[in-house]
């Protein structure tokens, strides 16, 4: 995985300097390239980490947890990655209020996600004091 990381890195870079060569002349181009790589980039990742997570699944099954706290935290991280991504593309392209605003729509699903987690933590914690 280590090597695969340094190819991906630096595919990155590669993309980075062309999207600099042909900003100047053309915006929306190095915008569009900058966006497909980044796609492209997340897909190939998210086909790396599948296996692990599908392990750590297996695992949190096998010692009797509630699969339902593992697939909530792997919500929220994908929710963390997708919002982030969005954000830079929206800076990218000089849009920072929006950017922003991705950024709160981001959190906000999070909080939502969470909220039934809270109520069975506090429903647990209420069950101990009773």
């Amino acid at each position: 995985m280590i090597s695969e990381v340094f190819k991906i890195l630096a595919l990155c870079l590669t993309v980075c300097a062309f999207c600099i060569i042909i900003k100047p002349r053309n915006s929306e181009y190095a915008l569009f390239v900058s966006i497909a790589a980044g796609i492209f980039i997340s897909l190939i990742l998210l086909k790396k980490i599948a296996e692990p997570i599908e392990k750590i699944k297996s695992a949190i099954e096998g010692y009797g947890i509630q699969s339902e706290y593992f697939k909530v935290a792997l919500k929220a991280v994908g929710i963390g990655y997708v919002t982030t991504f969005i954000a830079d593309v929206c800076r990218d392209s000089g849009q920072t209020s929006l950017a922003q605003k991705a950024i709160f729509a981001g959190k906000c699903a999070v909080f939502c996600l969470s909220v039934p987690l809270i109520i069975s933590i506090l429903d647990t914690a209420v069950g101990f004091l009773k």
